[in-house]
């Protein structure tokens, strides 16, 4: 018997076997969703009021198999998202801290999924909505990004039409304070059931030391207008927070603000 002639074939044979399993399917797989679909991802903005439903339907499409499709919400505040997200401008959060990451999974080269989600009253705002992709090799899609609006009837409303003058839309980055300067916020709260209590804050966020705050207590109104002046102390330097509360005449409270870097 010819050993050396065995072993090559047996050799052969196992060569073969290792090449059909290892991946020829190198693509990612695809979101090919028609464009019009206002509950997709690839919509502009997705609009959505707090208290309701939130449905989400894609296609996705592979050229051998899918895997499954990966849904995360999140706070659109504070950052960005490299692709797929045009520039927000000022935007007034609610504060919470409502996030949602569901993976479904999917088989085919098409298929067709969908998420439902209960939308909690606590939340306003703009959050980013991503979905991506897996097929069946581990293959990932890049990521789709749009951006969910969420309106919210049951909470007081702020609104900031000045600080220091000039209007917040127009800033690019978190805005700068003095120590020691003057600083103004003008602007106003509403809501509709009437407000009991609203409170403007400045806090320092390494020590949470509250700087300068007024409140209003017992409202009984729709709108207060406000136009605050306030001196930051001399010595205080770092990462400073606007808080701006409100709780309204049937007790539901909102918390929001923005970020200020004093120097």
């Amino acid at each position: 018997m010819n050993f050396h002639r065995s072993t090559v074939l047996n050799l052969a044979a196992v060569a073969l076997v290792l090449a059909s399993c290892q991946t020829t399917d190198l693509d990612p797989p695809t979101l090919c969703t028609p464009e019009n679909t206002a509950t997709s991802v690839l919509a502009d903005e997705i609009e959505v009021n707090a208290g309701s439903t939130l449905i989400l339907t894609e296609r996705l499409c592979d050229n051998e198999g899918l895997s499954e499709v990966r849904w995360d919400i999140h706070n659109a505040a504070d950052h960005a998202h490299e692709a797929g997200e045009e520039e927000e401008g000022f935007v007034l959060h609610s504060g919470t801290a409502w996030e949602v990451l569901e993976i479904v999974s999917a088989s085919g080269t098409e298929a067709d999924v969908s998420l439902a989600v209960e939308v909690p009253l606590t939340v306003r705002g703009v959050w980013d909505i991503v979905v991506s992709i897996v097929d069946a090799e581990g293959n990932v899609s890049s990521d789709h990004v749009t951006q969910l609006h969420l309106e919210n009837d049951h909470l007081p409303a702020f609104s900031v039409a000045l600080v220091n003058g000039e209007d917040p839309n127009t800033w690019e980055g978190e805005p700068v304070w003095a120590a020691g300067s003057e600083a103004t916020l003008e602007g106003a709260v509403t809501d509709a059931d009437g407000l009991n209590t609203v409170t403007l804050a400045l806090v320092e966020e390494a020590s949470e030391t509250t700087l300068w705050e007024v409140s209003w207590e017992a409202v009984s109104e729709n709108v207060l207008a406000f136009n605050e002046a306030f001196t930051l102390p001399a010595g205080v330097s770092g990462e400073c927070h606007v808080e701006m509360r409100a709780t309204d005449a049937l007790g539901n409270p909102v918390e929001t603000g923005f970020h200020v870097e004093v120097e």
